[in-house]
C-alpha cells in the first residue's frame, strides 16, 4: 500500500502545473517511503529480515491492498492529467481510506509498542489529508493557503 501511495504521489507530481502542488505531492511521496521503512524495521525486529523479505515477496493476500489509485484516471470523471483538483481529491480520498485501514489494523493489535507505531502512521496520514485539503481549498478558492513548516516554508 505504501508503494502504491509513493507511485500515486510521484505521478501526480509530474502531472501538475502548480509548483506548490508538485512540492506537496513530492513530499507526500517521500513520506510513503518513510512509512514503508518504519514497517520494515518493525517487522524485521519481530520476525527477522529473511522472514520479512519472504513475506513481502510471496504474500498475495496483503500485496494488493487498493487504497491509492494505480492509475490516476481510475475515478470516473476525474482527469488528473489536466486537473490538479482531481488529483488532490483522489489523494484526500486515499488518505482517508488509509486512516480507516490502519485504524482497523490497530483494533486487532495487542502490543502497545506496535499500537504506538500505528498511531504515528495514522497521525501522518491525517496530516497528509489536511495538507491536500488545504491545497484543494486554496486552488478551488474555497480557502486560503499558508506556508507550513512541513513543506520547508
Amino acid at each position: 500500500m505504501e508503494k502504491d501511495g509513493y507511485s500515486f504521489y510521484k505521478k501526480a507530481a509530474t502531472q501538475t502545473s502548480s509548483e506548490m502542488g508538485r512540492t506537496i505531492f513530492e513530499s507526500l511521496a517521500d513520506d510513503e517511503l518513510v512509512h514503508l521503512d518504519v514497517f520494515q524495521k518493525m517487522f524485521e525486529d519481530k520476525i527477522g529480515k529473511n522472514e520479512w523479505n519472504a513475506l513481502i515477496n510471496s504474500s498475495k493476500k496483503f500485496a494488493d491492498i487498493q487504497i491509492y489509485p494505480k492509475d490516476l484516471k481510475t475515478i470516473e470523471g476525474a482527469n488528473p492529467d489536466t486537473n490538479e483538483l482531481d488529483a488532490l481529491r483522489m489523494g484526500m480520498d486515499s488518505e482517508k481510506e488509509a486512516v480507516e485501514y490502519y485504524t482497523k489494523i490497530k483494533e486487532n493489535v495487542a502490543e502497545d509498542e506496535v499500537k504506538k507505531i500505528i498511531d504515528t502512521i495514522i497521525d501522518q496520514e491525517k496530516n497528509h489529508y489536511l495538507i491536500l485539503e488545504q491545497e484543494f481549498d486554496h486552488l478551488s478558492k474555497t480557502g486560503y493557503w499558508y506556508e507550513m513548516d512541513y513543506l520547508g516554508g
